[in-house]
């Protein structure tokens, strides 16, 4: 899987696969998940001991900003439906999350495919937006964030999924509190990649102060969540009834993964102010010095 997806990204067009021994099932079914996942890949010659791949796809017909969007679409969408499956006891759209972040994937590969070529070749720089060679190495950290994002959504569908299976379900107040901290969250992740997107230093600044505030609320909902948990528990023969753990540590879980994401906004926002501040604009001009000055 590594060394299909290794060559894939460094932008090969066709991989030959070889075994002295023959194949076993298994490794025929992993090759044909891992290229599942690489868009425009497939098999065009298959024997007992070999295996030919063709990429199809042309990486320089998308621009990349474009599939970082369609990569923040779909992760903000994951986020706020796993939120709602949990508001609406709706395991399969917990499910459907799930099933989303495999998407995510196949783009994330696809952009640093782009990325690695245009360091190669700066006439792929033009065709996939890249303004300046000095923005790969950042548009390959948020391409990254934005995929780790999808796989911290797909773990709150996971604990989501957990929590409607519980015999305990969380208290009204408890979804309120994480309600709540997600709508947070949903508004830092909209102002440091739609910053991120548009080159805007003022969204990217506000994005990080929210955050800050993020990780002062962060204290508060999870010691709420905590409390309501404590306060809940049933005395059985003399002792507290721990069978609701599982909901709590489901709960607490989300709430870290909601930390997680606000990190990552962060990062983002501080490569957004990066980018800016390498050209001259009103907000920061430069001037060479004479020799006598330095």
């Amino acid at each position: 899987t590594r060394i299909i997806t290794g060559v894939y990204i460094i932008g090969h067009e066709t991989l030959e696969i070889y075994s002295k021994k023959g194949f076993e099932p298994e490794h025929l079914a992993e090759i044909r998940k891992t290229i599942h996942g690489l868009t425009g890949m497939s098999i065009v010659e298959q024997d007992m001991s070999h295996v030919v791949i063709k990429n199809f796809v042309d990486p320089t017909r998308f621009p990349a900003i474009g599939l970082m969007r369609i990569i923040y679409m779909i992760t903000s969408w994951m986020q706020e439906a796993s939120i709602q499956a949990l508001k609406e006891n709706r395991k399969n759209l917990a499910n459907e999350v799930i099933h989303m972040e495999k998407e995510v994937d196949r783009i994330y590969w696809l952009i640093i495919l782009q990325l690695l070529l245009a360091a190669k070749d700066k006439s792929v720089e033009k065709k996939i937006g890249i303004e300046s060679s000095q923005n790969i190495v950042g548009s390959r950290t948020v391409a990254k964030i934005l995929e780790k994002i999808g796989d911290l959504a797909e773990d709150i569908a996971i604990q989501v999924i957990t929590i409607l299976d519980s015999d305990y379900p969380p208290d009204q107040s408890a979804i309120d509190d994480l309600e709540k901290m997600f709508k947070m969250i949903q508004k830092v992740y909209d102002e440091s990649t739609k910053g991120f997107f548009s080159t805007n230093i003022n969204m990217a600044n506000d994005a990080l102060e929210n955050v800050l505030a993020i990780s002062t609320e962060f204290t508060k909902v999870t010691n709420s969540v905590l409390t309501n948990f404590t306060n809940n528990l049933e005395k059985k023969n003399g002792r507290q009834d721990f069978q609701k753990i599982d909901t709590y540590l489901s709960l607490r879980t989300i709430l870290w993964i909601f930390s997680q994401i606000a990190g990552y906004c962060g990062t983002i926002s501080e490569i957004t102010i990066n980018r800016v501040l390498e050209r001259p604009s009103n907000i920061c001009k430069f001037e060479m010095q004479p020799p006598e000055h330095i």
